[in-house]
C-alpha cells in the first residue's frame, strides 16, 4: 500500500519535480521540431557540440542557478561576465550542465559550504581565475 505525502514539502516536492520535467520536455520538444542542420547551424554559433547543445536545453533551471551562486560567491557579476566574456560564461554553463556531481553542489551551496567546491567542481579553477580578473562585481 502506497502512504501518500500528506505534507506540504511532500506536495511541495512532487511538485517541483513535476514542474522540472515539464520545462526540460518543453525545452526538448521545441529542439526535435528543428531539422538537423538548424540544430548544427545553432550548436556552431554557440561554440558547442550538438550533443551539448541538447545537454544544455535540457538543463534545470536550478543549475543555472547554482552556477549563479556559484559566480556571485567567487565575486563575479553574471551580467558582466555576459558582456566582457560571453564565450567563458557559455563555457561555463555548458561544463555545468555535464556535471556529475550536481547533487553535491546544490548540498554545499544549500549549507553555504564553500570550501569544498576544489574537491569536485569543474569549473572551479575557472571561477577561481576569473575572480582574480578586474570584472569583480567592484571592479571594471
Amino acid at each position: 500500500m502506497l502512504i501518500p505525502f500528506t505534507t506540504a514539502t511532500g506536495w511541495s516536492f512532487v511538485s517541483n519535480l513535476v514542474d522540472r520535467f515539464k520545462g526540460a520536455m518543453s525545452r526538448w520538444n521545441e529542439m526535435q521540431r528543428c531539422d538537423p542542420q538548424e540544430i548544427e547551424s545553432i550548436a556552431r554559433e554557440l561554440n558547442v557540440s550538438p550533443a551539448e547543445l541538447g545537454a544544455l536545453a535540457l538543463m534545470p533551471s536550478t543549475l543555472l542557478g547554482s552556477l549563479g551562486k556559484r559566480l556571485s560567491h567567487a565575486g563575479l557579476s553574471e551580467a558582466r561576465l555576459a558582456a566582457s566574456h560571453p564565450e567563458v560564461l557559455r563555457d561555463l554553463r555548458r561544463v555545468c550542465s555535464q556535471c556529475t556531481s550536481r547533487a553535491r553542489c546544490a548540498r554545499d551551496l544549500k549549507r553555504e559550504r564553500w570550501a569544498t567546491p576544489a574537491k569536485y567542481c569543474p569549473n572551479e579553477q575557472t571561477l577561481q581565475a576569473l575572480a582574480r580578473e578586474p570584472l569583480r562585481q567592484g571592479g571594471g
